[in-house]
């Protein structure tokens, strides 16, 4: 039972740090290139899709530390979503790592409550799985 926590641990770790490099590879979005607040899409061009609406904006600290405490309540589940959604906004170094940091540390949590059964952390466990393959 010990080596299948191990290499849930390890394949959670390799599809998250394969998330991360693709993440780095774009570049962030500056307020030049985003498109301009309140345009909508051309009604004469069927062609052309609503646009996307930018994620709002996540507080980075506020965020890790509504992880720490769902970790602690072991809501795994939305400790899972908040870090995945922290993941997604533009992070300074100091801010990715932090955030890397958290993530293994979830991870690690969840690969043992995963193993004691834990429906809650395997839901988390798959979500985190299913993001990495997007």
């Amino acid at each position: 039972m010990k080596w299948v926590s191990l290499a849930l641990i390890g394949v959670v770790l390799v599809l998250c740090s394969c998330k991360k490099k693709g993440a780095e590879a774009q570049p962030p979005q500056t307020a030049d290139s985003a498109p301009a607040a309140g345009t909508s899409p051309n009604p004469a061009d069927p062609g052309q899709g609503a646009t996307a609406q930018p994620a709002p904006a996540i507080n980075t600290t506020a965020a890790i530390s509504d992880v720490n405490e769902a970790m602690k309540a072991r809501d795994y589940q939305k400790a899972t979503a908040t870090l995945l959604a922290v993941q997604q906004q533009p992070l300074n170094p100091q801010q990715a790592a932090v955030v890397h940091q958290q993530m293994v540390q979830l991870q690690g949590a969840l690969a043992g409550a995963v193993a004691s059964g834990d429906p809650n952390a395997k839901a988390a466990a798959d979500r985190l799985r299913a993001s990495a393959k997007h």
